[in-house]
């Protein structure tokens, strides 16, 4: 397992590795060069000026909120109860465990089921450094140690597919069971994209001047709106240090690993979405027919590297599950949720 090498001349492309992790999410961070100011620190600045209209907006999830100092940071966790063997929910880049509010209770029957908001996001601390898939590993360790969790199933959306793949790697004691939410497998592919990402499918500076606003933008590109997005959302439009939270992101991207699949010897389910975007083109006007057709192009070619993900999955772990949903949003388990609740449960009363 080793590092991801970058190149200055790739910062923009990392920038929009970002963005696309969370593919029509918070993409606040996009990094342009080292010796400007960023985008992301603009759009990071813009979206600590305003709250939102709905002032007595209440966090109904039922969880507990927390904090715990590990592996020298302080981390916020969400904590929904129940008993049994734990789950723990990662979340994906710009998100944070509040993304699982509406997902992360319907488990709490079976399981003890947390929600870790990692370094450099959310409400946890923003260090200058260990960003990089190994540190970020370790952390969840020694949370789970704290906790005095032995083992656990780990849920990871997005950008956290590394991590779930590198812990189970690192601790396969420790690794009941895996669960990737349309989650990173073949980073080198996103990256390779990425050069070519379409600025039409990013927010604009007014889509981030305030909460009311990026909701707009997020409910056009998107099926639909939830609560949970609102909690996550609403931490990240109120929140200090947008600088730091900017530079955490870049950091996280150029300091992937490339974990080594095939040793991963824990049961995995892979829920992966083929065609996102497709509702987001739909809602594009005042393109040039050319310029559509571009697009449409390059979302092929995104289809072409989700094949190929896939098959390095199959490959990988030959005895894991693989379910592809079509032309779902990157967050399936909040856009296709009774689907994604069948086939996990399915998976884990096995």
């Amino acid at each position: 397992m080793k590092a991801l090498k970058t190149k200055p001349e790739l910062k923009i492309t990392l920038a929009r590795a970002a963005a696309q992790y969370q593919f029509l999410g918070i993409t606040i961070f996009r990094m342009i060069a080292r010796q400007t100011i960023s985008w992301s620190v603009l759009m990071a600045l813009v979206l600590t000026l305003h709250a939102d209209a709905q002032s007595n907006w209440v966090d109904k999830s039922p969880h507990r909120s927390e904090f715990i100092t590990v592996n020298g940071v302080r981390l916020h966790y969400l904590d929904w109860g129940g008993k049994g063997e734990t789950m723990l929910f990662l979340h994906g880049i710009g998100d944070t465990a509040h993304i699982f509010d509406d997902f992360a209770p319907k488990f709490t029957n079976q399981f003890r089921v947390l929600g870790l908001t990692r370094r450099g996001h959310g409400e946890s601390e923003k260090p200058d450094s260990g960003y990089d898939t190994a540190t970020r590993v370790e952390d969840i360790r020694q949370f789970l140690d704290a906790l005095k969790i032995p083992r656990a199933i780990v849920a990871g959306h997005s950008a956290a597919g590394n991590e779930v793949s590198l812990f189970a790697i690192t601790h396969p004691d420790r690794a009941i069971k895996l669960v990737y939410f349309d989650a990173a497998f073949y980073i080198d592919g996103y990256l390779e994209l990425f050069k070519r990402y379409p600025p039409e499918l990013f927010p604009t500076k007014a889509d981030g001047e305030s909460l009311d606003n990026w909701r707009r933008w997020y409910q056009r590109m998107n099926s639909g709106w939830s609560e949970a997005v609102e909690a996550s959302a609403r931490v990240n439009f109120t929140l200090a240090d947008p600088e730091k939270r900017a530079r955490a992101m870049s950091l996280l991207i150029e300091n992937e690993a490339r974990p080594d699949h095939p040793k991963i010897k824990s049961p995995a389910l892979m829920i992966t979405v083929i065609n996102h975007g497709a509702n987001a083109v739909k809602q594009l006007t005042g393109l040039s027919e050319q310029r559509r057709t571009e697009i449409n192009d390059f979302l092929s070619e995104c289809r072409q590297m989700k094949e190929k993900e896939t098959d390095l999955f199959r490959k990988a772990i030959p005895n894991g599950r693989l379910v592809m949903l079509t032309n779902a949003d990157h967050h399936c388990f909040i856009d296709r949720e009774d689907e994604v609740l069948r086939e996990m449960r399915k998976f884990l009363s096995k």
